[in-house]
């Protein structure tokens, strides 16, 4: 195989978008991420016909081009010839905005695509501190006297950072999205979870901030509470920019945004907060206690489109919720686990069916990609959506597995990945995870090898 020009390539999506066009640049684990002034003159068919470019898509007011083993040789490339930062704005004013859709559907695309760049710098650090929560829990068990061991102590502070901390990360992405200062955002979320705070609220006397009765709650790991606060502090200091006379600017503005986000906060934001993300995980709770199969089984059948729509980032908030919230997860992890198996077993079924020997290497490939890595992107794009039929067989294969795993009692405890490596996060449920991740690859390769496709697509 020839190797990719990576700055050629760069250089090819960028004209597809237009540089000028472009707002801020960041990407996940599968995906380059452009938020854009006008998504209307991307050429997402051009894009997606680009050599070493698995596909690309409009979603949550981003650009989304999906790239996966050259993402991060391309973004790199993507960065440096145009200097790019990573989720800033290339022109730095507070009153810029990218052009925003009208009626329903563009509040909702505004509306995700908030909570997707508030969440998107949360995910990789709740993964890697709950992987790091697993690995401790399984030394303890093989070496008892490790459980009490100062390492373990200071390791697991390492662990709980990214949860307890939680509100000041997702500030961070919030006032990223809205081109604010994520500083004062950050320290208005930081003062929640201020020693002194939680003294108060221990004590369980009353409180008043200028008069007002202050709710006595507890906000790490919390996470609505740092959406409302990003969001509120990017518009007062908007808002402030705009007012004060610009000798004036670098002493009132910060001033200003902290001390009134600040009150509102501890007021109303946070209450506010506490109590809907109280009542978002109690509804998962119910869901997985009462009818496990409908959360888990619905949601893996359309796990697929979520995906390739990025609605998927959207979901993801909940995950970290959950585990923050009850401590567990019955519904969205064992439904991703079950949707990349199926993608996995779907694109097995392609390849036993598959006349064209690089074809049937390929969807080997991705389905081991899918498996062990729980990266879904290259075989969607690249065998089972790119065959059409096969997405079937991922839909009827998600849903059986994350039915059977859900019977079973499956339970994610910390975060982690979608593949093999992540079994531990569900401790004692593992059996019945391990019963889902079968049924979702078996159920979907047998109706991909039914169902079939036409071979004079499968080619690479």
């Amino acid at each position: 195989m020839a190797k990719v020009n990576y700055a050629d390539l760069a250089l090819k999506i960028v004209e597809k978008i237009g540089k000028d066009n472009v707002i801020s640049v960041t990407h996940c684990m599968t995906r380059l991420r452009f938020a854009v002034k006008d998504h209307t003159t991307v050429d997402l068919d051009g894009i997606k016909n680009i050599s070493g470019v698995i596909g690309a898509v409009y979603a949550g007011e981003q650009v989304q081009v999906i790239m996966g083993k050259h993402l991060l040789d391309t973004y790199e490339q993507v960065v440096k010839q145009n200097n790019f930062k990573e989720e800033a704005v290339v022109e730095e004013n507070l009153d810029t905005e990218p052009q925003k859709q009208g009626g329903i559907k563009g509040i909702a695309n505004n509306i995700l695509g908030y909570v997707v760049a508030c969440v998107t710098p949360l995910i990789p650090a709740m993964i890697a501190a709950g992987m790091l929560k697993v690995v401790l829990l399984l030394i303890g068990k093989v070496v008892p006297t490790f459980s009490a061991s100062e390492t373990n102590i200071i390791l697991s502070w390492i662990a709980d950072a990214p949860f307890y901390f939680m509100p000041v990360i997702v500030a961070y992405g919030g006032a990223k999205k809205l081109k604010a200062t994520p500083a004062y955002a950050m320290v208005v979320a930081a003062s929640l979870l201020t020693p002194g705070w939680i003294e108060m609220v221990s004590a369980g006397q009353a409180v008043h901030l200028i008069g007002i009765p202050v709710r006595l709650l507890t906000y790490s790991s919390t996470l609505l509470p740092a959406l409302l606060i990003a969001w509120v502090a990017a518009y007062i200091e908007k808002w402030s920019n705009k007012v004060i006379p610009g000798v004036f600017k670098n002493l009132l503005v910060g001033l200003i945004t902290i001390t009134v986000t600040g009150i509102l906060a501890f007021t109303i934001l946070g209450p506010l907060g506490s109590y809907a993300g109280s009542i978002i995980a109690n509804v998962f709770l119910w869901l997985g206690n009462t009818v496990p199969w409908l959360g888990t089984g619905v949601l893996a059948f359309f796990l697929p489109w979520l995906v390739l729509t990025g609605m998927v980032w959207a979901i993801s908030p909940f995950l970290a919720l959950n585990i923050a919230e009850l401590g567990f997860d019955a519904v969205l992890r064992p439904a991703y686990m079950c949707h990349n198996m199926a993608e996995a077993g779907a694109a097995i079924g392609v390849a036993f069916r598959a006349k064209d020997p690089e074809f049937k290497a390929l969807a080997f490939s991705v389905a081991f990609e899918c498996i062990v890595a729980g990266i879904s992107e290259p075989a969607i794009y690249g065998v089972n959506l790119k065959l059409k039929r096969p997405m079937y067989a991922v839909m009827i294969g998600g849903a059986a597995g994350g039915v059977v795993a859900a019977l079973l009692g499956a339970t994610a405890y910390q975060m982690g990945w979608s593949n093999i490596w992540a079994l531990p996060i569900f401790m004692e449920t593992i059996p019945a995870m391990i019963a889902g991740i079968l049924v979702s690859i078996v159920v979907a390769a047998v109706a991909a090898f039914i169902i079939g496709f036409d071979q004079n697509e499968a080619h690479v």
